[in-house]
């Protein structure tokens, strides 16, 4: 009870009544401007939430467009490499039938080359045969004529031929 003592009533209606001045002034001319200003950054979050969610959209459209881009690309990059594949085999089909070609036209120009030696080892063996031929009659015509000697002569004749067919 000594507290009821202590306490002046009028100094409590002044202290109440200046709270409620204060309260009355701070609501005119404080809480309007801070709830602008708490309303206005409200606003500006939420806009940039927005605009958050809006750049989202926009890189998600953005990555869409690429990798159906770089889908583009390697499809391109695959057709092209299929192209350069398809004429490497065609270039290498035709270096081959080149190189097969060119091994036939050598191959004929041998051929042609080994008849033309060939007639030529036989048209020299002919002129061998003949001088051999001649050079025996000679020597069977200057010597007697006897069947033995013939015989012998003959035997040279045809011991000198094969010599002369297994040299060559």
């Amino acid at each position: 009870m000594e507290l009821f003592k202590l306490l002046d009533l009028k100094l409590i209606v002044a202290q109440v009544v200046c709270f409620f001045l204060v309260l009355l002034v701070l609501k005119l001319f404080l809480w309007k401007p801070v709830f602008k200003i708490l309303e206005d950054r409200r606003k500006k979050i939420e806009d940039e939430l927005k605009a958050i969610e809006q750049a989202k959209v926009e890189a998600a459209q953005f990555r869409a467009e690429m990798e159906k881009a770089l889908a583009n690309i390697d499809a391109t990059m695959q057709k092209r490499l299929r192209e350069v594949e398809q004429a490497g085999e065609q270039k290498s089909r035709e270096m081959k039938e080149k190189a097969r070609q060119e091994a036939e036209h050598i191959i004929d120009d041998a051929r042609d080359e080994l008849r033309h030696e060939f007639a030529r080892s036989r048209e020299a063996l002919k002129g061998e045969i003949v001088d051999m031929v001649m050079k025996v009659t000679e020597q069977m015509i200057q010597e007697k004529l006897t069947f033995d000697q013939d015989k012998k002569i003959i035997e040279q004749l045809l011991t000198e031929l094969e010599k002369t067919q297994k040299a060559k």
